[in-house]
């Protein structure tokens, strides 16, 4: 997936990334663009993005735009819920939804849960509307299965599933794919210390047999991994801020 930014709130445009190059055009809430990377000029980050085929910038705030995530379900199961205007109002998802039911209206429910653990765990809200105002469906996804996370809100999370905007639960459990060359070095470095290691002790006339053989492994194992999710937190750091600076 091509890095992508949702606009939360209107936002400015710049030819350049410069505070004079600022232009009359606005991105609005809802739109979404690609973008190419951040840059840091005279103590303002930008967003340099792409506007049919042409670079323009914007401001960094996050209370105004949110950097799409492509993410895979590792839960065994989770609801995602979708919703649609009846009327000509286009609704939040807040102004839809209620977390109990609300004695002065005739509302629906709809459960939105997650399943996890192997399926021995299980978390569930119920959400109330009016069915009068939005049409709703939902969709359970299976583990695996990708989705689009494209804002964050409070306990649930905006997602594009296909074409469709919908929502699941903030705490769903999902792996992010990004800097996948970096797991893949990670990795090959990681079997590389492990066999080196194994074969500096057989060499030096170690013979270990059965069960015991597991210890060392798992503690090799364990070290290792901790020391390169450490290195490549710092080599990623290092990247992003070198790559603000090009």
């Amino acid at each position: 997936m091509s890095k992508r930014i949702k606009i939360l709130q209107p936002v400015v445009l710049y030819s350049a990334h410069e505070e004079n190059s600022k232009t009359s055009d606005f991105l609005h809430e809802g739109e979404i663009v690609d973008f190419n990377r951040e840059k840091r000029r005279n103590g303002i980050n930008w967003m340099e993005i792409y506007l049919k085929g042409k670079k323009s910038y914007i401001k960094k705030d996050f209370s105004k735009i949110y950097i799409l995530k492509k993410a895979k379900l590792i839960d065994d199961s989770c609801t995602v819920v979708f919703y649609e205007s009846k009327t000509r109002v286009n609704y939040d998802f807040h102004e839809v939804f209620t977390s109990h039911a609300l004695e002065e209206m005739s509302q629906e429910s709809i459960k939105m849960k997650r399943i996890y653990d192997h399926a021995q765990k299980e978390k569930y809200v119920n959400l109330f509307y009016n069915n009068n105002d939005v049409e709703v469906s939902k969709r359970i996804l299976a583990k695996g299965e990708e989705v689009i996370i494209t804002n964050e809100k409070g306990m649930f999370l905006e997602v594009l599933y296909g074409k469709r905007f919908g929502y699941i639960l903030s705490d769903v459990a999902y792996y992010e794919g990004k800097n996948w060359w970096m797991i893949v070095v990670a990795m090959l470095v990681l079997l590389g210390i492990i066999g080196g290691s194994f074969y500096s002790l057989i060499d030096n006339g170690w013979t270990i047999t059965g069960s015991i053989l597991a210890i060392p492994a798992i503690i090799i194992t364990a070290v290792i991994v901790i020391c390169i999710k450490f290195v490549l937190a710092i080599f990623n750091m290092i990247y992003q801020n070198i790559r603000k600076r090009l």
